[in-house]
């Protein structure tokens, strides 16, 4: 029984640790190292592509972020690593890594690192974002 109870303990920390892979046609990130300067900030954010329809980066999150909205872009973020809560509205969900988020323009949100350590996401803005496009809740 002890052996049982054994293999599935070491099966459960096998399958919560990530290995996730980011994907493009000519790279992959994965085990992304993060430069001293963006170690000490509670938000870092890596720009990887961008085109006239979308841009992608990969974000660390420490800390969290000011509520606010993005009035002419929709976010798609997938958890790599870490946990986290996303705050809307009206309601929270926690997150783990391997779950999506959509975030549609006009949505009140705000992320916030639950972990010991800084979480990494994916997120994809339509269309691209621009770096302006965050209006502080009042």
């Amino acid at each position: 029984m002890k052996i049982v109870i054994y293999f599935f303990a070491v099966m459960f920390l096998v399958a919560c640790q990530s290995n996730a892979k980011l994907i493009y046609p000519d790279k992959i990130y994965q085990n992304t190292k993060w430069t001293k300067d963006e170690l000490k900030k509670d938000i870092s954010v890596r720009h990887l592509q961008r085109s006239k329809n979308s841009s992608t980066h990969l974000m660390r999150l420490k800390g969290n972020e000011f509520p606010h909205y993005h009035d002419h872009h929709d976010l798609n973020v997938s958890i790599l690593s870490g946990n986290g809560i996303i705050h809307f509205e009206d309601h929270d969900v926690l997150l783990v890594p391997g779950d999506v988020v959509f975030i549609p323009k006009g949505t009140f949100h705000w992320a916030e690192n639950t972990d010991a350590n800084a979480s990494v996401i994916f997120a994809v803005f339509s269309p691209a974002f621009d770096g302006k496009d965050r209006r502080k809740a009042e």
